[in-house]
């Protein structure tokens, strides 16, 4: 009685135990990943997964999730969401606790994160027929993605297609971000494909300004453009470093460079690479690579759910320095070196502006007060008189005569003059509409007058009709013709 009294308290103490291993939703390489991550209290690195890695969420919700490491923090951010999850090890039991409120998702597929200092920050993405242009935060007191104010948008999004790379240097005091394209549609909305600007872009996140570098270099393109899926992409301090065809290059934005490794440095990485991913032959293994400090890790995902890795130390005395090429040209459009010009010279061109303005108000004041001699204004108003039409003539007449009596000449009476009282509404409309253009087009023309010569006011009664009448400023030469 006693043996089965004691296998049912250890029974009942192991079933929450047991429970609570088989409720948790993330897989054995997602828990392994995890704390390995979680193990490392020191370094920061950031990089992206595929869904193989989906962390217990329906995979339709997301396109890759970034994982971000801040110290002893670890964030997944699932793109195509504005979920941010942090992980959690308590117990030997590694889990994500969501620490965000975010209501919308869909607008920032294939987008990446990035840490600056001790604010996560999102940039690009595509989502609801857009290419997100903006930059934004996680606000930890709204727990909301904010927006980040800047001089301008930059279109982009780094899926696995497209020639496009990020680069953040979070750790000096004047933090910057470079990205190698943008995007847009040249044929919105009748087609979704893309077209490259081709151009570096530059962010300065303590003037919260945009500014292009350059166009990419034929060199660079040729390189970069020759990525693989899933190959390395590291963020070391000022450096980005990628993998091309297992070859390892670096990029130094800032000094416009970019070089290889030695070529035995070169070699040992390549190898180490090829001993770690080149047995998969039948394609179930899934790659990817981070760095911690100067420790870079080769991982893998194996059928069988496990996860694996390699260590290599990446010596940085190896790079290449001799032999660089440029990122991006300087000989910029006229375009761009107006706007440039215009933004470093702007309070002096606007005083510039500002005394034009004066200069001309002034001119214009003195040329008013020189009047035309008379043999001259008639001259020229006879001239006007007789390049307009009889249908013409006969409604200055009109406009004339009621005029005299104080009175405005109604649309019904200018619809009998131009013929088309029995048209419809909107035909009688732009009729009238076309004959006082032309008039007054013809009498500016033909006088240098700045003043149209008919005038059109809102009926009193009826707001929705405009009556007609001659400019008073006029009305004594248009008698001179009248009667002459």
């Amino acid at each position: 009685m006693k043996k089965i009294i004691l296998i049912l308290l250890l029974t009942n103490l192991l079933q929450p135990l047991h429970a609570q291993k088989e409720s948790n939703p993330l897989k054995r390489h997602e828990i392994k990943l995890l704390e390995f991550l979680l193990s490392d209290t020191i370094n920061n690195t950031s990089f992206t997964l595929n869904n193989t890695f989906n962390f217990g969420l329906e995979n339709g919700l997301f396109t890759n999730s970034n994982v971000l490491k801040k110290g002893k923090e670890v964030y997944i951010q699932p793109l195509g969401t504005g979920r941010v999850y942090k992980a959690v090890q308590q117990n030997n039991k590694v889990s994500l606790l969501r620490i965000d409120q975010t209501t919308h998702s869909g607008t920032n597929f294939f987008a990446q994160n990035f840490f600056i200092k001790d604010t996560l920050f999102q940039i690009g993405g595509l989502g609801f027929w857009q290419i997100r242009g903006i930059i934004t935060y996680f606000s930890p007191l709204t727990k909301q993605w904010e927006l980040v104010q800047a001089n301008r948008p930059v279109q982009t999004y780094f899926d696995e297609q497209k020639d496009a790379a990020m680069h953040f240097d979070g750790n000096r005091k004047d933090p910057k971000l470079y990205v190698t394209n943008a995007y847009y549609y040249p044929n919105y909305p009748s087609s979704f494909e893309t077209e490259a600007t081709d151009s570096c872009y530059i962010y300065d996140f303590n003037s919260k300004r945009w500014n292009t570098l350059g166009k990419l270099t034929p060199a660079f393109k040729k390189i970069f453009g020759l990525k693989h899926t899933h190959e390395l992409e590291l963020h070391v301090n000022n450096l980005y470093i990628f993998q091309s065809q297992l070859d390892f290059y670096w990029v130094d934005f800032e000094a416009n460079k970019l070089g290889s490794f030695s070529p035995s440095e070169n070699s040992r990485l390549r190898e180490a690479w090829l001993s770690t991913y080149n047995n998969d032959k039948r394609g179930l293994e899934v790659g990817f690579q981070f760095n911690l400090g100067n420790d870079l890790y080769f991982m893998k995902v194996m059928n069988t759910d496990s996860l694996t890795w390699s260590k290599n130390t990446i010596d940085f005395k190896a790079l290449n320095n001799e032999k660089t090429i440029q990122i991006y040209t300087n000989n910029l459009s006229f375009i761009e070196m107006s706007t440039a010009f215009l933004t470093k010279n702007k309070t002096i061109l606007m005083l510039g502006v500002l005394l034009l303005i004066i200069f001309l108000g002034l001119f214009k004041k003195f040329n008013k007060n020189k009047k035309m001699p008379k043999e001259v204004v008639a001259f020229l108003y006879q001239n006007f008189y007789q390049s307009i039409t009889i249908v013409e003539k006969e409604l200055i007449e009109v406009l004339y005569q009621s005029n005299l009596k104080g009175e405005e000449v109604s649309t019904k009476t200018i619809n009998k003059i131009i013929g088309v009282q029995q048209k419809d509404t909107l035909t009688q409309n732009k009729s009238r509409s076309d004959h006082f253009i032309k008039i007054n087009q013809k009498f500016k023309m033909a006088t240098q007058e700045k003043e149209p010569l008919i005038i059109k006011n809102r009926d009193q009664s009826d707001k929705r009709q405009y009556n007609y009448d001659l400019n008073k400023l006029y009305m004594l030469e248009i008698e001179k013709i009248l009667k002459g």
